[in-house]
């Protein structure tokens, strides 16, 4: 057989990646010099959306490769580089993300992307993770929502944009617009997923806090709402939660001029707030905003409050600062996409952005963990940390330790009790019958 025949070798592969890792020689200059390179990861979901989740994944690298700072690969372009199955041992994979890492390393990735599909209610989501491959922390993340798979690819280029730190649209932004005699509101229930009632029936209560706060907003909640139906009819209206002309229906009644409705939920290791601002007279959807969070049920308030600003075009603005405690005395921090500063701090982060940061800290002995958490403009946003103490070795338990000490005792106990017996002396008389 002629050897030229035969298929890529397990060789031949590592050659490849060995190539692809390898810098480029200065007075050689590829046309990916000076870019961004980005890994973007196939979108996980349910059997039954695979097949959206497949052609969302095609879109997003579509996406970022009309993009002229970044270079982008996909994970089905790097599995064309395996060409057996045999070969992707040489990553020695021992689980996905020691898997997803080790690729990323091999074709030298600054950004790794990794997503989940789901639907959340009737409403299709996405969340995205964008994380740093040389400290293999997760930086930033992202959200986009959809009625449709069309519209979701949208939002998803939106929240690609969001995510990178380049908005890469000239549509003008929604921003709310209120009328000299006033502009009316009503909330409609936030709906959950995945969550108990009462986390939707609180947010909600917030939601109709937070959008009183904007100048010029007559804000009437679900109570009041309650309150102004007189007929039981009119009430059953109010199980509209997703028809857009049900609510519609709902805010002419009223007479107000906007209606929010939304959801809370869990997708993948997230939660997810969404909203929508719907004009009554027009019967459209004005605005969106989703905000997924990864953390504690404790600091959803926040996530709902740059959810509301996003909705209303009024994004949070300023600088703040982040004071850090971790159940450990000494560790590493990372802050969003800086570099690793040790822990404890000498005192509180200042002059942060106001918005969403990742923080990952790593400490011996401990579990890494990773959560986010919000940083709002002129306040001091105060986050504990709790990492899980990894379990000590056998030959480190102190029980160990005890049974051997134990067993220790009882062996020399033993041993002195056969050396003081008396041997038997003489001889030994039988006697038989």
């Amino acid at each position: 057989m002629n050897p030229r025949a035969r298929p890529p070798s397990l060789l031949w592969s590592l050659g490849l990646f060995c190539l692809l890792a390898a810098p480029a020689r200065a007075e050689e200059p590829t046309a990916s010099e000076g870019k961004t390179r980005i890994v973007v990861y196939r979108l996980k979901s349910e059997p039954e959306l695979q097949g959206v989740a497949e052609q969302l994944s095609d879109d997003m690298l579509l996406h970022l490769g009309q993009k002229a700072d970044i270079s982008v690969i996909g994970e089905s372009e790097i599995q064309l580089l395996l060409s057996h199955e045999k070969d992707k041992r040489v990553l020695m994979c021992e689980d996905e993300q020691k898997c997803l890492s080790k690729l990323s390393t091999a074709i030298q990735a600054d950004n790794v992307i990794t997503g989940h599909l789901g639907k959340v209610g009737e409403t299709f989501m996405v969340t995205l993770k964008l994380a740093n491959a040389a400290k293999a922390t997760v930086e930033r993340g992202e959200a986009a929502q959809g009625d449709t798979p069309a519209e979701l690819a949208v939002q998803l280029r939106a929240a690609l944009d969001r995510m990178l730190g380049d908005e890469g649209s000239d549509e003008a932004r929604f921003q709310m617009t209120v009328a000299p005699e006033g502009t009316k509101v009503a909330v409609i229930d936030l709906a959950s997923h995945g969550v108990a009632p009462q986390l939707g029936e609180n947010l909600t209560q917030l939601l109709s806090l937070e959008l009183k706060k904007s100048e010029g907003l007559s804000v009437i909640s679900r109570d009041e709402i309650q309150t102004l139906l007189r007929f039981e009819a009119e009430k059953q209206i109010l199980k509209c939660t997703s028809d857009t002309s049900c609510l519609v229906e709902i805010g002419g009644a009223l007479g107000v001029d906007y209606l929010v409705s939304g959801s809370v939920g869990l997708l993948g290791d997230a939660f997810v707030i969404t909203l929508k601002l719907m004009d009554v007279h027009e019967a459209v959807v004005v605005s969106r905003a989703s905000e997924s969070f990864r953390g504690p049920e404790s600091e959803l308030p926040q996530a709902l409050r740059f959810a509301t600003r996003n909705l209303l075009g009024q994004p949070m603005s300023g600088a703040g600062s982040l004071a850090v405690q971790a159940n450990v005395k000494k560790g590493e921090l990372i802050v969003g996409s800086e570099d690793p500063r040790p822990y404890p701090l000498p005192s509180p982060l200042d002059g942060l952005s106001a918005g969403k940061y990742g923080i990952s800290m790593r400490a011996q002995g401990y579990e890494p963990t990773f959560q986010e958490t919000y940083v709002t403009g002129g306040l001091r946003t105060d986050l504990r940390l709790q990492l899980t103490a990894l379990p000590l070795p056998w030959y480190k338990r102190w029980y160990t330790w005890t049974a051997v000490g134990a067993a220790i005792a009882a062996a020399t106990i033993t041993t002195v009790v056969l050396l003081n017996q008396n041997e038997p002396a003489g001889s030994v008389a039988v006697t038989v019958h």
